[in-house]
């Protein structure tokens, strides 16, 4: 009788401290059952409830799980087992919910938040993890995340599974060479630079060493925030908690005794993770360990710019985003596709997402890190036209090659990007899609520059083959006893296109006015400014001279 009056106390003492979270744990609003209309309304699920605890064991589950609160509000159907067997699922509100099981939303649910609203979450002097995606740089990296007077600041490149081949890359070489791009390149001194791969979970623990007791993650959206966060949850037990403007916790969950369904406990605590962006919309806040990490909404620089839900049909939108489903044997297979230039325009596209031109003449392989199957077409015109008959009839021939919207299915839709020289091979990196390897092959002789057409809205630029870099400069650095820097420091390794009309028939003249426009404030970074651009690109050089490369940060 003492000991059954003993576990009803306790029973009661573990009910009074619970607290359900009711905020939903996808985007992180806080829930609410009386008004559909409102943020935040969720449909309160019916749980099951165990009548019979048939020894000390059942006891102990309901202790150290999270099906107490279940028993109270639920309706009856059995044994514990029963219960263990039927747990529900976190809870998220009907917007979540409708996206993520129903694949039912529109953009408009999903607003975007600007850089100063997402830094209004983070306090004064806030130790700021800056996520930016590897595969993607140098798009989504902010200097104001990374220079803040009142902010310290670690930058994580996420997603780097999708670029780095194995885990040695990532834990020993990508820092050596973005500590010296940073400062080479950027003007910023940091020797906090980490990349890692959550899914792989490689240099997760590195990631966690270097943290803080409080921390707030920002970045952009779809940056890899959330699933780094889930990383680190599994890695170390962490769990949901409160915190206060100063990062302070305020409340959080009563442990569970990890011997009990520590899978469903760990589903219970995770972050939302979705393909959708903006799916985050208020601060969410872990303890892992001894560390308090708070997950963000993710910033849009420009809240004007073309969103790829107007531009890219929902199938192939979705297969883009969902980042996990990426093959790393690409990687290291490097399967390329042969594409030669022609006097008609002749070009390679993937769905329409883009349109490589060549110059005439020009013998070239592509390898494509962006999902969807490609398709040669003898010039953009002649693609485009056929894109607008496979909108029209879903029983064309090509249609599984169109990954377009039928608004976009015409040539003003489209910008022509012109790409400025180069030797050898380049990435060309699409924002918020992917990139692509681009290598000239056979004799050099340039005589016009490469073209890239995308919808207006997507934004393009190139880099020397980054794992290239990262590799050649750790060597370098290496071999010197770190006296060399691990990156060219006097070239221009990222530049963006130059986006230029269609009846533009010089595009190398027109791109040295451009040029010299945009570098009016930054003279320092002109390179062959005064020089003949025919006769700097006419000959091969031991060192790409990357005529009117440039890129603003």
């Amino acid at each position: 009788m003492l000991v059954l009056n003993a576990r009803k106390r306790n029973l009661r003492l573990v009910a009074t401290c619970f607290r359900r979270f009711i905020n939903c744990n996808s985007c992180g609003v806080q829930l609410q059952s009386k008004d559909s209309s409102s943020v935040g309304f969720y449909l309160k699920p019916k749980t099951p409830e165990a009548k019979n605890l048939n020894s000390l064991e059942d006891v102990r589950y309901l202790l150290f799980s999270q099906e107490l609160q279940s028993v109270k509000e639920g309706v009856p159907v059995g044994s514990l087992e029963d219960l263990k067997k039927a747990k529900s699922k976190p809870l998220i509100c009907k917007r979540c919910s409708d996206s993520l099981y129903l694949n039912k939303y529109t953009k408009e649910d999903f607003p975007r938040f600007s850089f100063d609203q997402v830094l209004n979450y983070v306090p004064k002097n806030g130790n700021i993890i800056h996520v930016v995606p590897l595969p993607e740089f140098p798009f989504h990296v902010s200097k104001k995340a990374l220079q803040g007077d009142e902010l310290t600041s670690t930058l994580v490149l996420t997603k780097g599974d999708q670029l780095a081949k194995d885990k040695a890359t990532l834990q020993r070489k990508v820092s050596v060479f973005f500590k010296d791009f940073m400062k080479y390149h950027l003007g910023l001194t940091s020797n906090k630079i980490i990349a890692t791969s959550a899914l792989k979970k490689w240099n997760i623990r590195t990631v966690f060493s270097n943290m803080k007791a409080s921390n707030y993650l920002l970045g952009d959206a779809n940056v890899g925030k959330s699933t780094l966060i889930n990383g680190l949850l599994r890695e170390f037990m962490g769990y949901k908690v409160e915190v206060d403007r100063s990062g302070n916790v305020t409340m959080q969950q009563p442990l569970q005794d990890k011997r009990y369904d520590t899978q469903s406990f760990l589903k219970a605590q995770n972050a939302g993770v979705s393909h959708i962006p903006n799916m985050t919309r208020n601060l969410q806040a872990y303890k892992v360990s001894d560390k308090v990490i708070c997950d963000l909404p993710g910033f849009t620089t420009n809240l004007q710019e073309n969103d790829l839900d107007d531009i890219i049909r929902h199938e192939w939108l979705e297969k883009i985003r969902k980042t996990h489903q990426f093959k790393s044997e690409k990687l290291k297979k490097k399967t390329y596709i042969s594409l030669k230039g022609t006097d008609n325009g002749g070009c390679l596209t993937v769905g329409g997402i883009f349109f490589l031109v060549p110059p005439p003449g020009s013998i070239n392989q592509v390898v494509k890190y962006i999902p969807g199957p490609e398709y040669q077409f003898s010039n953009v015109t002649k693609a485009l036209e056929v894109f607008k008959s496979c909108n029209e009839s879903a029983d064309h021939s090509l249609a599984k090659f169109c990954g377009i919207k039928p608004e976009v299915s015409k040539l003003d839709a489209y910008d022509r990007h012109v790409i400025p020289p180069f030797q050898g091979s380049i990435e060309i990196v699409f924002k918020d899609i992917g990139y692509i390897l681009l290598r000239s092959t056979g004799k050099y002789n340039f005589t016009s520059p490469y073209e890239i057409w995308a919808p207006k809205g997507i934004q393009v630029c190139i880099r020397e083959p980054l794992h290239l870099l990262i590799e050649s400069g750790f060597m370098k650095n290496v071999e010197s006893s770190g006296t060399e820097s691990a990156c060219p420091r006097k070239r221009p390794l990222v530049s963006s296109t130059y986006i230029m009309p269609v009846e533009e028939t010089k595009p190398l003249d027109r791109m040295k006015e451009m040029y010299l426009q945009r570098t009016q404030n930054d003279l320092s970074s002109r390179r062959f400014a005064n020089a003949d651009p025919w006769e700097v690109v006419k000959n091969l050089r031991d060192e790409p001279p990357n005529l009117y490369w440039h890129y603003q940060w």
